[in-house]
């Protein structure tokens, strides 16, 4: 017994010995667990959904792999991200600082050349009388200042040369200047004045000429014509001179002032630009376009520039200091407009900002950020998606008390099943509790949803449960919900012929009353969500069947009779 203990007694005293040397021979600031200085992941994230979380790698609902999140890389706050170095420099992340500095807009509004209406000359006779002769024939005929335009006997004409003859005979200046202003009066040109001075002679017909240099528009006379007073002849418009109407947006309305200079360019003349001088700014603003326009007056000695021609006005705004941030950096988006902050040591956080000018380069900001601010211009869009999911904007500084359900009810749109996958790829608009945006995404189908209502063109409400480590999953539809966006029709039928490998079933149906069609028998394609083999020949049968693209699918079967036996039992 003795030599059994001590032995044993020796054996542990040794274990002992040994393990007090090993300890004293181990440095006491050595890491226990051989573990290297990296810090611990705290758990892994979605790439595009920092509220998706997992404690082992995996897929994100996107089918993206998850990203850990180390210690220290928490978001501080809601909507907060942080990114490692190394993808922000994938991203191609770049900032830029919000500054004050001097914002002058460059606006740009379209114009068009016309006539410039004071330029235009109405001819009028002061006489009855009758064309007798008529140099222009046509609209748009260019005319010379002091050209013959039109003879006209008048006897009006010829009676007051007489009385100018006569006053002069009888050597009555009083008379004399009477006479002779009746003939100024009635436009006698000057020359045929001065020829009844030296030949004494009345002239029959009188020759008119062209007022100014220009071309005939509104021509509404030909020889012959009689024409009194009040006939509109015609008239002589001169490009000499043009007018631009522009078109300038309502909040600009106030940037324009009479006697500015504006930059004209045309795309009739590519290259060229012009400088025109406001002339007259019109009141009222056009009732359609809720524009201002404004009239610049444009030398055009050589004619070049026709009416109806298209114009681009261009103008400064004027130079005022702002608050100011990179174009590129502004987001805008039907419900808000926001940027992207840099707060440092890789964490990101989307902003709502109030927006005043914008120009080519520059975005006045008028509230939500203050000078020095850090901004994100480029890689913003990936960084905002990713902030957005994890706190909406409006919610910055408060949780939604959904925003952590991992189930939602939301209306989707099947495009396309895959019976093998156990599939859907379905559209969605925007889940403001999970802060997603409207998307087409693929879905698994949970086992208990009835895959037969899902079917191409169907749209319906279905429960999504995120959290998977997969797909997202459909785990509930509402059936009363169900509504397809196709010709859709319910009949029963009976049997003819099967052919399971094409997948087709040839049946004689009853008349289809809403579509106001008697009873046929047709051929019928089978949809893969329909067990074939549960059927055979002669068998009475309920169907309901699509129109696709011009074939007829057949989307559910269940038996004629079992319907009719259940619905007498409801009824009883």
């Amino acid at each position: 017994m003795n030599r059994i203990i001590v032995p044993f007694i020796a054996l542990i005293a040794g274990v002992g010995i040994g393990y007090a040397l090993l300890s004293a021979s181990t440095p006491h600031n050595e890491n226990k667990s051989g573990a290297s200085n990296e810090p611990d992941i705290l758990y892994w994230v979605a790439p595009m959904d920092s509220s998706y979380r997992r404690d082992k790698p995996g897929k994100s609902p996107m089918g993206m792999d998850l990203v850990p999140v180390y210690a220290g890389e928490e978001s501080a706050s809601a909507g907060t991200v942080s990114i490692s170095p190394q993808i922000v420099q994938s991203l191609g992340v770049t900032t830029a600082k919000a500054r004050q500095r001097n914002l002058s807009e460059s606006i740009a509004a379209t114009g068009v050349v016309e006539v410039a209406e004071d330029n235009i000359v109405h001819v009028h006779p002061r006489v009855s009388g009758w064309i007798e002769r008529l140099t222009v024939t046509t609209d748009g005929q260019p005319v010379n200042q002091g050209e013959t335009l039109y003879t006209l006997y008048s006897p009006e004409l010829v009676n007051a040369q007489e009385e100018y003859l006569l006053a002069r005979s009888r050597n009555n200046q009083s008379l004399i200047n009477a006479a002779r202003d009746r003939l100024s009066a009635l436009q006698l040109p000057d020359k045929v004045t001065n020829a009844l001075d030296k030949t004494g002679r009345v002239q029959q017909q009188i020759a008119f000429e062209v007022p100014q240099d220009g071309y005939v528009t509104n021509l509404n006379i030909r020889p012959g014509f009689y024409v009194t007073p009040g006939t509109t002849m015609l008239a002589i418009a001169s490009l000499q001179k043009v007018w631009i109407t522009a078109s300038i947006p309502q909040r600009y309305a106030n940037s324009l002032s009479a006697t500015q200079a504006l930059r004209v360019t045309l795309p009739a003349l590519p290259g060229e630009e012009f400088t025109a001088m406001v002339d007259f700014v019109y009141p009222e603003l056009d009732r359609q376009t809720r524009s201002l326009r404004v009239r610049l007056v444009l030398d055009n000695p050589n004619g070049r520039l026709k009416p109806n021609m298209f114009a681009t006005v261009t103008f400064d705004t004027s130079n005022t200091e702002a608050l100011v941030i990179p174009r590129s950096a502004l987001i805008r988006t039907a419900a808000n407009d926001r940027v992207v902050l840099a707060l440092g040591n890789g964490e990101f956080r989307s902003a709502a900002v109030a927006v005043g000018r914008i120009t080519a380069d520059y975005a006045e900001i008028t509230a939500g950020l203050k000078e020095g601010d850090e901004v994100v211009i480029n890689g913003l869009f990936l960084i905002d998606s990713e902030s957005a999911i994890d706190a909406d904007l409006s919610r910055i500084t408060g949780a939604d008390d959904n925003a952590d359900s991992e189930t939602q009810w939301v209306i989707l749109t099947i495009d396309a099943t895959d019976s093998e996958a156990l599939t859907v790829t379905a559209s969605h608009g925007p889940i403001e509790a999970w802060d997603w945006p409207g998307m087409t995404m693929d879905f698994a189908i949970g086992s208990g949803v009835d895959r037969s209502l899902l079917s191409p063109g169907t749209r319906l409400d279905a429960e999504l449960n995120r959290d998977t480590d997969g797909l997202v999953e459909i785990i509930a539809i509402d059936a009363t919900s169900v509504a397809s966006s196709v010709p859709s029709a319910t009949v029963n039928g009976t049997v003819n012929r099967i052919n399971a490998e094409n997948r087709t079933i040839n049946i004689s149906r009853d008349a289809i009353e809403k579509w106001g069609r008697g009873p046929a028998t047709m051929d019928f394609m089978i949809s893969d969500q329909v067990d074939l083999s549960a059927w055979q020949k002669d068998q009475t049968i309920r169907f309901t069947f699509e129109i696709r693209d011009g074939e007829f699918v057949i989307t559910h079967i269940e038996p004629a009779m079992a319907m009719s036996h259940d619905m007498d039992h409801a009824g009883h």
